[in-house]
């Protein structure tokens, strides 16, 4: 997922001929290049994850979840459009099953992250992108999911608490990656190492349904718009390069409250039906800053990286969400394009959920548990098997699984595997 977004989102290099190396299927005995020359560039991905529960859940599974996906780049100045001007498809497809379901692990967040909104095709994106002011400026039109121009962390791991649009896995009405909604996205250039980025999407469920998967008109559904602001600053830090970022969020969608009733008490204690709620927000912070190079190979080195994200207490069950980690590129001299992975996280269960439970069981026969944070740690090392082939074998530890502590440490054992053709 990450590698498509990441050229999605990259400005086309239309002036050079694409480079045969990354794909499997090289040139495409010369069709890629006959494409490129007329201003499409084509890229076909494919990602699957295998995940085995070697503790935890109620029984010991396996399982896999995949994905392909088409990415097409037209360049529109080839048909007379202004300067700039480009069109961007993408389609996937998903199939498998969750780990998390099948072996009823019981995670806040899937150990899969390839895996979700459903085992069919869809439309992700399909948006018109104009670059005006000499690139200071860049707009994008059209279909779009709620990820990949906001929070654009990578998914070079499994877990689906350190891949992509974090925010959006936690929060009620983000739909993130494959689902796409109708959009405007404008990302501008403050100063030199300075960007500002906005964003607005149609807030619209029945888009997430498969049935939707490849619908380009816009159905019945819409519950109101989810707008994002992220202010981006690109220093260089002893002349390294790195990206810290702070973004908000408010949400116009329909919601109900986790903690009081219509009449304004506390459903834990007096029930009734939720309050209803229009709209949420939040923030988020993100860092990352390469450290010191290996000598004579600045491409090889450490990278860490430091993820924050509130949400609305109000609605959303998992309130914040903490992680550290590095990525460190060329582990080993003799394998520069390997990678090695370690992340650690917090995803704290919001106290209003915490307070409801306990006032429930007040009353109760049996007293339900409370669940606080769920702890996931993964380790990966992507081996580079060709330019085309990565392999990624990754352990995940998942401490306080569900936030509960009274249940088992959850231990999976997973596999990576991405290619390009």
């Amino acid at each position: 997922m990450a590698g498509l977004v990441v050229l999605a989102l990259a400005p086309p290099g239309w002036a050079q001929a694409p480079d045969p190396a990354p794909y499997a299927l090289g040139d495409w005995k010369g069709v890629r290049q006959t494409l490129h020359d007329r201003g499409v560039d084509l890229q076909v991905t494919y990602v699957n994850e295998i995940a085995s529960n070697a503790r935890g859940g109620e029984s010991r599974e396996a399982s896999y979840a995949d994905q392909i996906m088409l990415d097409a780049n037209f360049d529109l100045e080839r048909i007379g459009a202004p300067e700039g001007a480009s069109l961007h498809a993408t389609l996937t497809n998903r199939n498998g099953v969750d780990l998390n379901e099948k072996g009823s692990l019981g995670l806040l967040l899937s150990p899969q992250e390839i895996y979700g909104y459903g085992r069919t095709t869809r439309l992700a994106q399909l948006y018109y992108q104009q670059t005006l002011m000499a690139g200071r400026v860049t707009v994008k039109l059209g279909r779009l999911p709620m990820s990949g121009d906001i929070f654009p962390f990578s998914c070079e791991f499994q877990n689906l608490g350190f891949c992509g649009a974090v925010p959006g896995y936690i929060t009620p009405n983000w739909h993130t990656w494959p689902a796409s909604q109708w959009a405007a996205a404008i990302k501008s250039r403050l100063a030199e190492k300075l960007w500002l980025q906005t964003a607005v999407y149609q807030v619209n469920p029945t888009f997430t349904r498969p049935d939707q998967g490849l619908e380009l008109g816009n159905p019945s559904g819409t519950t109101g718009a989810h707008a994002v602001a992220e202010l981006t600053w690109t220093p260089h830090l002893a002349g390294l390069g790195g990206a810290y970022r702070i973004g908000v969020w408010r949400n116009t969608g329909k919601f109900e409250d986790l903690y009081f009733n219509e009449a304004g008490s506390p459903i834990g204690q007096d029930g009734g039906r939720p309050r209803r709620l229009n709209h949420a927000s939040g923030y988020y912070l993100m860092a990352e800053q390469p450290l010191h190079p290996a000598p004579g190979d600045p491409r090889r080195g450490p990278t860490v990286f430091a993820n924050f994200i509130q949400s609305d207490e109000d609605v959303s069950v998992v309130g914040s969400v903490r992680e550290v980690g590095v990525f460190w590129r060329g582990p080993l001299a003799s394998r520069p394009q390997d990678t090695l992975g370690l992340a650690l996280g917090r995803l704290g269960v919001n106290r209003k959920v915490r307070r409801r439970i306990a006032q429930e069981n007040r009353g109760a026969s049996r007293a339900a548990p409370t669940p606080h944070a769920e702890y996931p740690l993964e380790l990966f090392y992507g081996w580079a098997a060709t330019p085309t082939l990565t392999v990624r074998p990754n352990l995940q530890y998942i401490h306080n699984p569900g936030g509960l502590a009274a249940k088992r440490d959850v231990i999976v054992l997973g596999l990576k595997t991405s290619a390009s053709f």
